[in-house]
């Protein structure tokens, strides 16, 4: 068979060590702190996320950078050249081009080398919803998958993973234009908690609004138990710097399944320029 490399982005939040001990290749991205611009080509440490949602919180205005076709270009050709096939799992493409880029330098470099494979299945998803299927794709290929059938197989997953989280405040996705100011003023002042999903076009939705956070946590909780698929036991908990609220929801996950194997990662700069410090996800597999 074939050899080939899984491939994510930092978009997707996931346990380092998963990632060194199943050789998972990671794209580079990068990101803003105020006018300081980072490079990151791996998981960053909890330090380096904590000094990120520190300067946030200092009123530091983070953005982030898509990556271009040529980066894919550039990236790609070294393992190209090594005649090792690809499998990419990219950031939903209802949230950035980041698909679309990759897709275009795809065919860019299906020209310049014919017998090679690069296959991305849009996850639809961010944050620890795209480890999950990172998971299943690492599964697969110690399975002694194919490149093709690991692809069907991730890509017919994506419509079971759910990503709900709740946000502490609502002021960085009115920043990002995803949210009206009106009703993120309305929301601090309530002291509400939205709950949002990544729906089936891989966008995020606002599906409840709950008043402070320990009823959001509940809210969470209820709904994973509603949907979850008991058949995979991997959940992740991904949060921007507020462990508290992630281990008060594992421990009530806990408390109802307690053979669940539950993953706290923080979020990357990635994610968390744009929903801010507070946010707190469930990600798993549903039905």
């Amino acid at each position: 068979m074939q050899d080939y490399k899984i491939f994510i982005d930092l978009s997707a939040d996931i346990d380092a060590q998963f990632v060194n001990d199943n050789n998972i290749g990671f794209v580079p991205m990068e990101y803003k702190i105020g006018e300081e611009t980072k490079i990151s080509s791996f998981v960053e440490t909890d330090e380096v996320m904590k000094e990120f949602y520190k300067a946030m919180k200092d009123g530091k205005v983070t953005s982030t950078s898509q990556i271009s076709p040529y980066k894919y270009i550039e990236f790609f050709t070294d393992y190209l050249e090594e005649e090792t096939d690809i499998l990419y799992l990219p950031l939903s493409s209802g949230l950035s081009q980041t698909n679309s880029s990759a897709n275009m330098a795809k065919e860019e470099l299906k020209k310049r080398y014919p017998n090679r494979k690069i296959i991305i299945v849009d996850t639809l998803s961010a944050t620890a919803g795209v480890s999950i299927l990172a998971n299943i794709a690492v599964e697969n290929k110690k399975k002694g998958l194919t490149i093709e059938e690991n692809a069907k197989i991730v890509a017919d997953a994506v419509s079971h993973v759910r990503v709900s989280f709740l946000v502490e405040t609502l002021t960085y996705l009115k920043r990002g234009g995803r949210i009206k100011a009106s009703t993120a003023f309305i929301a601090g002042a309530l002291n509400i908690k939205p709950i949002i999903i990544m729906n089936s076009e891989g966008k995020l939705e606002t599906i409840a609004k709950k008043h402070g956070t320990k009823k959001a946590e509940s809210y969470l909780v209820e709904k994973f138990n509603n949907e979850w698929d008991p058949a995979y036991k991997l959940v992740y908990i991904s949060h921007a710097d507020c462990i508290d609220t992630a281990n008060a929801i594992k421990e009530k996950l806990l408390e109802a399944h307690k053979d669940l194997e539950i993953k706290i990662v923080m979020i990357s700069p990635i994610i968390g320029a744009h929903v801010g410090p507070g946010m707190c996800a469930i990600c798993n597999m549903a039905k």
